[in-house]
């Protein structure tokens, strides 16, 4: 008794500590028992489990997401989120009782696999994402993939309604946009066939009238006038339409091989007589050039050094332009490449430079009056450049003139099997037979305006030329078809006929079961006048692309080249 009087006593004085640890013991009793209740319910239940329990800890669930956990070994549903029900209109009972249910609620008729039917041709290896639209006109993005053990599946739904219907605006958006720029494009095509059939004309029918009058007329000089004027008309004309092309983003580049020697002997051409007629000195100079042949759009390279010779010519009194081709660099095939203008008129204000390339910009109304121009030229120009990825920089001190250089990188490309070139910047004259390369020869014209096939027939027969002519590609083709072979020297064909067009007739004729059908040669006299005008005549089987109002003076000169080079690989 004595004993159990002193355990009593002590454990009167650890009271607290004994009550606790005694709570603490029914609680752990109390958990265990509603353990071994939960075991037993486990027995019968399709919730998560061991590896399955792993598996959930892998899912990140999102307000606006249902998750469907399936186990691959009997493709059962197990475990389903509660937002299943709220997205897909069914809950994880339903799943377990018929797991095709995933599909009651997809809208029929607009995808040929439904949810289940995709789970069923996925191979488990991957991520797979698919979006399905509901009967509610909300859309679901599905994404299916697989736990790290390979044993369960995750189907993840995610409402993405929002982002569908703002992509459909974007698409929509996108279309309308194409659709205006394929309106201007349509637009500008249009204008610039529409302007030059008239001009083509006009400038034709200046050049008759100056042709049947003598050289000492009175006349002459008020034909001559007309001429400089329809060529600052088409200019201009030619100056809108392309900065119309810029602004659409129309312009395309070509990417050929070219030579610059002979870039720089045509820009000494164009000028050279005229400067030096006003006693000004005219130079073109190549530096440190070890190449010749780039690859680039030499039709727009020429035409930027040419707005800035047009420049330096029209401010330009007394002195000299120079035109300098200088190589910077040459490092992995690509060649670094500056080409200056420099003249010495009357230069700018620095103000003035730093807007010199907006449009319509000029340095005051009163060089507008006394030079003239719409100043468009040097917005163009620097578009062109950007395009081409190059830089124009440019120095004017006034009163002692201007250096305007484009810098360019471009690939250099090799030399062409025959091209001697020049190693010098002198003028070689061109050879003699280019001024009568149409004497003698048979010509088959195909156009459809009466004025223009009247204008082509004077000029080339005064060039001494025989002439047929065909009023549509039809015609054109069978006229070939009935002529021998090598009957006719080269064809020139209009593109915009009735019947059947020019490129369409340039096809039929090379298909032709004859010799001469592959080697005669023909080319495009058209007032379709842009870069992928002359690449579609260039495919369509034609050997060349030239845009009206027509030069017959260079047409000559350069259908000669070809002439002379068919008669070389003849004989």
């Amino acid at each position: 008794m004595n004993e159990i009087a002193d355990l009593l006593t002590i454990l009167g004085n650890y009271f607290p500590l004994v009550a606790i640890g005694s709570v603490e013991a029914l609680a752990a009793v109390f958990l265990l028992a509603k353990r071994g209740r939960n075991k037993n319910k486990q027995k019968n239940s399709s919730t998560l489990r061991g590896g399955e329990s792993v598996f959930l800890k892998e899912i990140n669930f999102r307000e606006n997401e249902a998750c469907v956990v399936i186990r691959q070994s009997d493709r059962m549903p197990v475990y389903a989120t509660e937002g299943t029900e709220k997205l897909l209109g069914v809950g994880l009972q339903e799943l377990q009782n018929d797991v095709t249910c995933l599909d009651h609620n997809l809208q029929t008729g607009e995808h040929q696999n439904g949810i289940w039917e995709h789970y069923r041709n996925w191979d488990g290896t991957h991520t797979e994402i698919f979006e399905f639209p509901m009967k509610n006109d909300i859309w679901l993005t599905m994404s299916m993939s697989s736990a790290s053990d390979g044993r369960y599946s995750l189907l993840s739904f995610t409402d993405t309604t929002k982002q569908h219907n703002q992509i459909e605006q974007y698409e929509e958006l996108l279309r309308k946009a194409e659709e205006e720029s394929q309106s201007k494009t349509t637009f500008l095509n249009r204008m610039s066939h529409e302007i030059r059939t008239p001009m083509n004309g006009i400038m034709g029918m200046l050049t008759l009238a100056e042709s049947s009058l003598e050289s000492n007329a009175p006349s002459r000089t008020y034909l001559t006038k007309a001429e400089e004027l329809s060529g600052h008309l088409l200019a201009l004309i030619n100056d809108i339409l392309d900065m119309s092309r810029i602004e659409a983003g129309k312009v395309e580049l070509e990417h050929k091989s070219f030579s610059l020697r002979n870039l720089g002997r045509r820009l000494y051409d164009m000028f050279a007589k005229n400067l030096e007629a006003e006693g000004i000195h005219y130079e073109i100079k190549f530096e440190d050039m070890t190449i010749d042949h780039v690859i680039g759009d030499e039709l727009r390279i020429s035409q930027v050094i040419i707005n800035f010779l047009s420049n330096a010519i029209k401010f330009t009194r007394r002195g000299e332009i120079t035109v300098t081709f200088r190589q910077m660099m040459l490092q992995d095939g690509m060649a670094d490449l500056m080409i200056c203008v420099h003249d010495t008129g009357i230069g700018m204000e620095p103000e003035f430079i730093n807007r010199i390339f907006r449009p319509f910009e000029q340095e005051s109304s009163d060089t507008a009056r006394k030079y003239g121009g719409s100043g468009l030229g040097m917005a163009i120009t620097d578009n062109l450049v950007r395009l081409m990825g190059g830089e124009i920089v440019v120095r004017s001190t006034p009163g002692k003139g201007s250096d305007f250089s484009v810098f360019l990188h471009l690939p250099a490309a090799e030399e062409p099997l025959g091209d001697t070139g020049t190693q010098n910047s002198e003028h070689k004259a061109e050879p003699e037979e280019d001024t009568n390369a149409f004497a003698g020869r048979r010509i088959l014209v195909a156009e459809d305006n009466d004025i223009n096939a009247m204008i082509a027939t004077e000029i080339l027969e005064q060039m001494g030329a025989e002439v047929d002519l065909a009023q549509n590609g039809q015609e054109a083709v069978d006229r070939f078809a009935a002529h021998p072979e090598e009957y006719y020297d080269f064809i020139l064909m209009d593109v915009q006929m009735p019947v059947m067009d020019g490129r369409t007739a340039a096809k039929q004729i090379r298909q032709m079961n004859r010799a001469d059908a592959k080697s005669v040669l023909i080319f495009a006299l058209s007032a379709d006048a842009f870069v992928e005008d002359e690449r579609r005549s260039i495919e369509s089987g034609m050997n060349g692309h030239y845009a009206k109002p027509v030069d017959f003076t260079a047409l000559q000169h350069n259908i000669g080249v070809f002439l002379r080079e068919k008669e070389k690989g003849l004989s």
